[in-house]
This record gives structure tokens, sequence and C-alpha cells, in this order.
């Protein structure tokens, strides 16, 4: 048996016949649509004396397909506003809207399911069980959520990744950057409206965290995933579309981040902007793995196959 899926190794369990390219593996909705939205948010600690006003009425919307950062020092707010929107810390005020929906307003039962269902999560710490393989890690969601996996959706995450041929290692034989890119396939692999990372790169060398954040864009544009990322490096916040900047709990600066063909890139006043990232010069040496995708993606993409046809997972 799959450990990770529940059915038998070398089976789909059931999804059908090889599925042939797909028009568009990534998200249904539309880019532009309002995916993370906060409105008013305060967060506040203590009392008295010691009371400390992490966030200070907080307002911002992420759209559908953007690539995020949220920065600032130390003691800024950031981490309390990521986890805020993230339904793991609870404002003093003010609401959280995911897709639509305010999670301020859910009980404990129905955001556990959210976050489950329509949240994924990278955090520093790659969080593999050591026992499984790599596919099976990835595939823990929904196995616990009794969902069969998405062919067309697996098979482009994983490609954008760059891990279909690292899927039957266990972590102790993966390197820290592949170990990663295995927690960001795991946290992809429901579909999430939004994903949320913290400092996704800080266990990461140089080159690991370069490639790293070049398939986080990679997903943003490929596939049409949210991605929001707290991060105190000015270098892995400008390969993002968009940068928040927190100091005092407030936002001060929110710009998004222009890209021009063979510049680095630069802010500009305009917040909620999605830009294309520029591909990660690690990723490339070796395989632009979001090309693979982008030509699986096409309408004439016949050549595509998937990298493990119905009854190999």
């Amino acid at each position: 048996m799959s450990v990770a899926t529940g059915f038998q190794a070398g089976s789909y369990g059931g999804v059908g016949p090889q599925p042939q390219a797909p028009a568009v593996p990534g998200h249904a909705g539309r880019r532009g649509e309002t995916v993370v939205e906060a409105r008013g948010l305060t967060r506040v600690y203590g009392s008295g004396e010691a009371q400390v006003i992490a966030l200070d009425e907080v307002s911002l919307a992420v759209q559908r397909g953007q690539f995020v950062a949220i920065m600032g020092a130390s003691g800024s707010g950031k981490s309390t506003l990521l986890h805020c929107l993230a339904g793991l810390d609870a404002p003093t005020q003010g609401q959280v809207l995911i897709a639509g929906r305010d999670i301020t307003a859910m009980r404990d039962q129905e955001l556990t399911t959210l976050r489950r269902d329509q949240l994924g999560f990278v955090f520093q710490s790659f969080n593999l069980l050591p026992t499984l393989s790599a596919e099976e890690n990835i595939l823990l969601p929904l196995r616990l959520a009794h969902r069969k996996p998405d062919t067309d959706w697996y098979n482009a995450v994983v490609t954008v990744l760059g891990i279909e041929n690292r899927l039957e290692h266990r972590p102790s034989e993966l390197s820290g950057g592949q170990q990663q890119r295995v927690a960001v396939a795991r946290a992809l692999i429901g579909r999430p409206a939004v994903v949320f990372a913290d400092e996704p790169t800080g266990a990461l060398d140089t080159a690991s965290s370069a490639a790293l954040l070049d398939v986080l864009a990679q997903t943003c544009q490929t596939l049409g995933q949210t991605v929001v990322m707290v991060t105190h490096d000015p270098e892995a916040a400008a390969t993002t579309s968009r940068i928040i900047r927190l100091a005092d709990g407030r936002i001060t600066q929110d710009q998004a981040v222009e890209r021009r063909s063979g510049a680095h890139a630069a802010s500009a006043p305009a917040p909620g902007t999605n830009a294309p990232a520029a591909p990660g010069t690690q990723a490339q040496a070796a395989q632009d793995p979001g090309r693979q995708v982008r030509a699986a993606a096409s309408p004439g993409g016949a050549s595509w196959r998937p990298r493990h046809a119905a009854g190999s997972l």
C-alpha cells in the first residue's frame, strides 16, 4: 500500500485513464480576484504597562497569482500579520477574509477545515516525515483529508519544482533545497487559495535559496498560485511581485516590483500590481521547469504527457 494515498502502490486509486495535457493546470479563479484581505487588523498582547500593539489597524488585499513579500525589522509585526492572515493567531479586532470568507468569525472546527483545504504552509523547518518518501510526504495532506490526488495538478507541481526525479527518495536522501521543494509541493498539492511562507529560505544556502525563490515565482506565474511570504532578506523580496513593509505594526510601504529584461528588480509605487519574476540563475542553469509546464498548459501541447501516468502513484 502507498502510505500517502492509502491506495495500492502504482495506482491512483481509480482516478481514471491517463490524462491529456490540461488546458490550464492552475487555479480556476481569475487573476485579479482578491484571495486574501485584511480589514483594520489589530493585534494587542498583554495589558497595562506591558501592553504591546503588534498590529495597528492594518488593511491590505492580495490578488490571485501574486507573490507578495512582507518585510520589516524584528518586532515590526510581520510574523504576527502572517499568522493572523493564516488563521494561526486571532486578531484583537478587525477581519481577515480568505477567498471572500471571514475566518475571524469561524469556530475552531471551521477554521481547522479551512486551513486544511484552502491554505498551504511553508516554514523554515521542512517538517517532512523521515519514514515516508518525497511522494508520500507530498500526498499526505490529501490522504488525511480523504481526497484523491488530481493527476494533472500533481504533475504540474512536481515539474515546476523540479523534483520529478526525486519522488522515491526519503528526506535523508535529499539535499536541504530538495527537502524544501518537497515541503512546497506538499503545501501546493491541495490547490490552496493561498500559500503562506514564513522565512522559507532561512535554513538554505545561497544557491538553494535562489532556486527555491525562483520556483515559488514560477508557481505564481505558471500555476496561478498566490504566495504570501515573510522575509528579512531584500534579495528574497526582490524575486516577488510585490513588497509590503511594516514598522511598529503599520504598513509603511506597499510597492509592486518591476522587472526589465536583463535588469535587476526595482520597486514602483503601484500596490497590487502583478509583475513577472525573473527566472533564477541557479534553476535556469540546469533547466527551466516552468517552461515545461507552460508548454504543457498550452492547448497545442500535444507532446506533453504526465510524469506519472494514472496508476503510477
